[in-house]
């Protein structure tokens, strides 16, 4: 497997200042990354499932799926 997924949750605010939280996946090719650069990566990836423009986005929470299904695999 040469992917990773992940599930993101986030928080960002819309053009009204409501401060709104949601979930996604994203995946992350395997590699050796700085942190800043994993990150940075899911900011793109929540922008593109969401269709952000120029939402500040606040990652809250990331969740390793691809290393939780290789557990239940076990």
């Amino acid at each position: 497997m040469d992917k990773r997924w992940y599930l993101v949750s986030f928080k960002y605010e819309d053009r009204f200042g409501d401060v709104n939280s949601g979930n996604c996946t994203v995946f992350v090719e395997k590699g050796d990354y700085a942190e800043s650069e994993v990150l940075e990566m899911f900011i793109e990836g929540v922008k593109t499932n969401f269709d952000f423009k120029n939402e500040q986005i606040v990652i809250t929470n990331i969740i390793n799926l691809t290393k939780i299904r290789r557990e239940l695999e076990e």
